[in-house]
């Protein structure tokens, strides 16, 4: 009887030990994948115009849900709303957005059911007006973030902010350039392609042809002005 207790005693502590050592390697493999979340948005803005940043993020694994505060100088950009982000070709919804201090919202996204998703794309869009005569510029910064995959398990990330110019109408580079870096050139090609399956927002000089859509046509367009042909 004593020899029968002390064997069923061994294969639970075994069981135990097992499914801790299972544990620690799941929560080992969440921590480890290198996710990063960063703010991505255009290098300058005209006053009075409306622009979108994107929240990236890069090489997660099975993930269902996330929050994080978006912050900003609200006295220079306004945040107007956010919308669904996109990994892959899953659409990541955002469940509620809600500012909880002056230039500070929380941001919460949320895949609907357990699939998880995989890959790189981004969480969510913010959708920003500049003031209106007003000179300068402001950094859109990501705190207090939590995402985790769909067994519930934290996914640990690290989160990186950007900055906005904002700036008179004279000061923004001309139609093509759309990586605001003063010049035309196969740079300008990729950031369009970027901005057009969504990775990147978007400024209006990426605009090539100027009839206030970002598409293909850009994309020719900058071409076009790369060899000289405009």
């Amino acid at each position: 009887m004593v020899k029968g207790t002390v064997r069923i005693l061994y294969v639970i502590a075994l069981v135990g030990l097992l499914l801790g050592i299972a544990a620690v390697g799941r929560n080992a493999a969440v921590a480890a994948d290198g996710v990063t979340v960063s703010i991505n948005a255009p290098v300058r803005v005209v006053e009075g115009s409306t622009f979108t940043v994107t929240v990236d993020i890069t090489d997660v694994t099975a993930f269902d849900a996330g929050q994080f505060d978006v912050s900003f100088n609200d006295s220079v950009i306004q945040l107007d709303d956010v919308t669904a982000g996109l990994a892959g070709t899953t659409q990541i919804p955002t469940a509620l957005w809600n500012e909880i201090s002056t230039g500070t919202c929380r941001i919460i996204v949320n895949v609907p059911g357990v699939p998880g998703v995989d890959g790189s794309g981004y969480l969510a869009v913010l959708h920003f007006h500049a003031g209106i005569s007003v000179d300068g510029s402001s950094a859109v910064s990501l705190s207090n973030g939590f995402l985790n995959n769909n067994l519930a398990s934290e996914i640990t990330a690290t989160w990186v902010g950007d900055s906005v110019n904002v700036c008179e109408p004279s000061e923004i580079p001309r139609p093509g350039d759309a990586n605001g870096d003063g010049i035309v050139n196969a740079a300008d090609i990729t950031t369009v392609e970027r901005i057009i399956v969504g990775l990147e927002g978007a400024m209006p000089s990426a605009d090539a042809t100027q009839d206030g859509a970002v598409n293909a046509a850009d994309i020719t367009k900058a071409e076009a002005i790369v060899i000289g042909a405009i």
